[in-house]
């Protein structure tokens, strides 16, 4: 994952990470009891509920589905481990974690230009995305650690995405980052119950 700095916005990479989060976001509103009720359930209009969100958040070529928005009262916090090549130590200096933090909280949003947004592919409408915005998020928890796995294994039973190739356990900008997400809600309505429960 590449800083985000005044000079770097990189708007392609963002989107790139944004593109991975939308898969495990999509099949998370597939398989969770509470999201699926979202996925199967109609509304008024006879559309799914998820449906519904994408059009209000219809913009720059897209149909973005935020788990968390200001619609239904809802903010985040997160906490994350970052595993990276390197020793152990050097918060600061080494992993640049305030642009790297940039980087990620503007992948996880949905984009506020359309500035290198290619069209959506066949399977990115709707855009699943975890926030509207990221002043949802209310608080961040960051633990880095040594990544020890450099050299790619593979074992039938478990999917290879977790580990790193040795030229890329090399480079300083790739870093696993393992993903915790708790929402919570301002205010709790019979629309975010279903988020929070």
């Amino acid at each position: 994952m590449l800083s985000s700095g005044n000079n770097f916005k990189r708007p392609a990479h963002k989107h790139d990470i944004r593109r991975a989060f939308h898969k495990q976001l999509q099949e998370l509103w597939r398989v969770d009891g509470n999201l699926s009720d979202s996925v199967d359930r109609v509304d008024n209009n006879d559309v799914p509920k998820f449906q519904g969100i994408a059009d209000r958040y219809s913009k720059l070529g897209y149909r973005w589905v935020p788990l968390v928005d200001d619609a239904h009262f809802t903010h985040c916090s997160i906490d994350i481990l970052m595993l990276r090549p390197g020793r152990v130590g050097g918060l600061i200096v080494e992993t640049d974690i305030d642009n790297r933090l940039k980087t990620l909280f503007d992948a996880l949003q949905i984009p506020t230009s359309q500035s290198q947004l290619e069209p959506p592919a066949s399977d990115e409408d709707p855009f699943f995305v975890l926030l509207e915005k990221d002043s949802l998020i209310s608080s961040v928890t960051v633990t880095t650690d040594r990544l020890l796995e450099t050299e790619r294994y593979i074992r039938k039973d478990v999917p290879d995405k977790l580990t790193l190739s040795r030229d890329q356990s090399a480079n300083r900008d790739h870093v696993v980052l393992i993903i915790s997400v708790a929402v919570h809600a301002t205010k709790t309505t019979m629309g975010n119950l279903h988020l929070i429960g």
